[in-house]
């Protein structure tokens, strides 16, 4: 059985599609394998986000809300990232962007003879964490703030994937599949006044991954 030992970089809340082989002959990708890998994600330019308003509950957002649109006084607006004070004024700071790591284990089978090449396909199950988390904020004119933050608290994947396996040890690959999130929601505000809650503060997300890469058998271990 081989070992992956990987390093890789994700952008934003994408999950990262990573490389994985480990097979019991040095020649053939064929068998099961594991290993990990530890990256860094960074998320993407988030600086026009907004909040949307259902002033009515009737599950529609976008309704206008006066008290939250720029005034001469320079209050009211809206920023992408956490408040540095209760005016817009002084801005918001940007999202985190953090270290991730990622355990795998999957099973590959190759067509063909290790040393000739040959067309490779498999399966993948992924899971690990990302530390990242993604704010927005709203200031109304009164002025108070309001800050809503998400964070991926851990997330994983189940993926297939196909590519060739050269003489050289080498495999090109893609692969693609269906990737879940965990995530938990806040909010915070500088109104004392009104009393507010948070709706579904943990939910799963889930989505589509894809990706692709190279990977490079070294004896009993394989790094891509």
């Amino acid at each position: 059985m081989r070992v992956l030992l990987s390093a890789t970089a994700a952008l934003g809340l994408v999950f990262s599609a990573s490389a994985a082989s480990a097979q019991d002959t040095d020649d053939s990708w064929t068998g099961f394998y594991a290993g990990g890998q530890l990256g860094y994600g960074w998320q993407p330019r988030d600086g026009d986000e907004v909040v949307n308003f259902d002033r009515n509950l009737d599950g529609t957002f976008g309704d206008p809300f006066v008290n939250f649109q720029p005034n001469a006084l320079g209050r009211g607006g809206m920023c992408g990232g956490a408040p540095t004070s209760a005016v817009p004024g002084t801005g918001c700071s940007k999202d985190n962007d953090s270290t991730t790591w990622k355990l795998h284990a999957g099973y590959d089978y190759q067509f063909g003879f290790g040393e000739v090449g040959g067309f490779v396909a498999g399966v993948v199950v992924e899971y690990g964490k990302s530390y990242l988390y993604d704010n927005v904020t709203a200031f109304s004119t009164t002025p108070a703030v309001y800050k809503m933050q998400a964070t991926l608290k851990s997330d994983g994947s189940i993926r297939a994937r196909g590519g060739y396996a050269f003489g050289t040890g080498t495999l090109a690959y893609g692969t693609v599949g269906l990737a879940y999130g965990k995530i938990t929601n806040s909010f915070s505000t500088s109104n004392t006044v009104n009393n507010n809650a948070v709706q579904n503060a943990k939910k799963n997300a889930t989505g589509l991954v894809w990706g692709g890469g190279l990977e490079q058998k070294i004896g009993k271990f394989s790094i891509g």
